[in-house]
């Protein structure tokens, strides 16, 4: 009998052994699948670090633009309004120019009179050759101002135009892929 319990208590003792090698391995795979759980967590953790920094430079960027297009929304109506002014002038331009040469016309009718006389016509010729000399310098200083305003304003369009393209350019960022 004795020898039976020595037997029973090695079986059980083996048994012991075996359920605590089997409980260690099982243990072992438990807390590798806990490692990996955690690893899996930090990598989520970081991904969503990386995406909520992203999304704060895309609002900064958003931010950015949005002034940016306040700041050009305010050039076009301060240049829509130099261009109302321009318009203004141009037509008062105009309409001198036409008085001008309404007047040019009354002084050539004037002058067709004068020569009945030809003491009187040397005197009216020399006076209104003066006058017309200025008439026309006038005329011809105020379509140079023309043609110069033209041409600061056909730069103004250029660099506009170029503007724009540089900015079209540069919006066009795409994000980095997000980590794995």
């Amino acid at each position: 009998m004795r020898s039976f319990l020595v037997t029973l208590l090695m079986v059980f003792a083996l048994g012991l052994c075996g359920l605590v090698a089997f409980q260690w391995t099982r243990e072992v795979r438990i807390r590798q699948r806990l490692q990996t759980l955690v690893d899996e967590v930090q990598d989520q953790k970081e991904v969503i670090q990386n995406l909520n920094g992203l999304v704060k430079r895309t609002e900064e960027e958003v931010e950015r633009l949005e002034n940016i297009r306040k700041h050009l929304n305010n050039t076009i109506q301060t240049n829509l309004a130099e261009l109302s002014r321009l318009d203004k002038e141009l037509d008062k331009t105009l309409r001198e120019n036409e008085r001008l040469q309404q007047q040019l016309e009354a002084y050539k009718e004037a002058l067709s009179r004068a020569n009945e006389n030809i003491e009187r016509q040397n005197q009216t010729i020399a006076q209104q050759n003066e006058e017309m000399k200025k008439l026309a310098d006038e005329r011809n200083a105020i379509v140079r101002k023309y043609n110069e305003l033209i041409e600061q304003f056909n730069d103004l369009v250029q660099k506009w135009n170029a503007q724009q393209e540089a900015l079209a350019a540069a919006a066009t960022n795409t994000p980095p892929p997000p980590r794995k």
